[in-house]
């Protein structure tokens, strides 16, 4: 009898660890959402355009610093004026110092490509991706978030106007 009791006990503080766990999945980007359309974020400015339906942008006042490593590039690409991309560069600063800030941050990689050339580092969750890769001949880092879902609606509109066949007459 009282081993019931005790089971009970080690399975609710079980429960109650667990669900104190929180994701590490960023939900926004500087204070901006995801799939959050261009002109309700103060101060982006078009930058070109990809195509028909990726624009890139910036934003007036962005901090150009990832904690103490300054920024060559901070960009946002919107598809159809929602923003699902962020692209940071930089070279002046120690990459293994942000990768190690971002390890902390996000946990371990969940997938690694590693060559003399590059090393790249995947964190991959249900909505968000981020591609951390350095440049190993110039030490040049980017680091790519992207919103999924967005992603996949790209995706499929690349893939519908691939199919589209023209009218021959």
């Amino acid at each position: 009898m009282k081993i019931l009791p005790f089971a009970v006990t080690i399975l609710l503080a079980s429960n109650v660890c667990f669900a104190q766990v929180k994701s590490t999945e960023p939900r926004d980007f500087r204070g901006m959402e995801w799939d959050t359309h261009f002109s309700a974020i103060p101060g982006m400015v078009k930058q070109f355009s990809k195509d028909e339906k990726i624009d890139v942008f910036k934003r007036e006042g962005d901090e150009m610093r990832i904690d103490q490593c300054p920024l060559d590039d901070l960009h946002y690409e919107t598809f159809s004026g929602r923003i699902f991309k962020a692209i940071i560069r930089f070279s002046k600063c120690s990459p293994s110092m942000v990768y190690n800030d971002f390890k902390n941050k996000y946990g371990e990689c969940t997938k690694i490509e590693d060559s003399f050339e590059y090393f790249i580092c995947f964190w991959d969750w249900k909505r968000v991706k981020i591609e951390y890769s350095i440049d190993s001949e110039s030490g040049a880092t980017e680091i790519v978030y992207t919103y999924k879902m967005t992603e996949r609606e790209y995706a499929l509109y690349l893939k519908e106007k691939a199919g589209v066949k023209k009218d021959l007459f």
